[in-house]
């Protein structure tokens, strides 16, 4: 079993059969097949909740599951893990191991339907592929929901310990790609245009996204620092 040093009492143990994730769900042939191709176990190894830590209950964090899945190949998909995280009602950490060697994904995300137990996926964080004896997650915090944030902050490379500053450096970096795209659309258009008059417009334009982008990662570099 995959050891993280958590307490005694939040160890678990056990191993799960991969059609447990999905026998009582509408799941179709290629998401089975994914289950059969790219792993080959699934184990549960903690719980993480007000009943096996003394931590008060969060408001949106309830309890906090870790799995580890040893997987067929290093670069097998994200699908397997996305449909467990949006069907599972509880928050989950995944530790993926291959060939003696482990990582973390942490599917940071938000309550869908509360009552269903469904999420929607934020976005998905992953640690470097480290060996065993590097891995380690902090139990930092005084509620469920200050401890989910500071593991998705240490999954993430982020830093961060409440959820305010996590969205706001996931809406930074998306706001960032987004006008990155648009920035390289735009010289695509510069380089076509015959009119000298309309690719210096265009010119203005770039120069203008460039600056932002500029803004937008000095910003960034902020979040990550604080």
């Amino acid at each position: 079993m995959i050891d993280l040093k958590f307490p005694p009492s939040t160890k678990v143990d056990k191993p799960v059969p991969k059609t447990a994730f999905y026998k009582h769900l509408e799941v179709n042939a290629k998401m089975k097949q994914h289950f059969v191709d790219d792993v080959a176990s699934i184990h549960w190894l903690y719980k993480l909740a007000p009943s096996t830590i003394p931590v008060e209950d969060g408001k949106l964090v309830h309890e906090i599951v870790f799995f580890s899945a040893q997987l067929k190949s290093k670069e097998c998909p994200d699908d397997v893990f996305l449909f467990i995280d949006t069907h599972m009602p509880r928050h989950v950490v995944f530790v993926l191991e291959y060939e003696g060697k482990v990582k973390l994904l942490l599917n940071y995300k938000e309550w869908l339907d509360e009552k269903a137990g469904t999420f929607k996926i934020v976005k998905s964080f992953t640690s470097d592929w480290l060996n065993e004896s590097e891995l380690t997650l902090p139990v930092n915090g005084l509620s469920m929901d200050a401890i989910y944030e500071t593991m998705a902050g240490s999954v993430s490379g982020f830093g961060t310990n409440t959820a305010a500053d996590t969205r706001r450096i996931i809406a930074i970096e998306h706001e960032i790609a987004t006008k990155q795209k648009l920035a390289e659309a735009l010289q695509k258009k510069i380089r076509k245009e015959k009119q000298f008059a309309r690719q210096v417009e265009m010119n203005t334009e770039a120069r203008a996204l460039k600056r932002e982008i500029g803004r937008l990662k000095e910003e960034l570099k902020k979040c990550r620092q604080e």
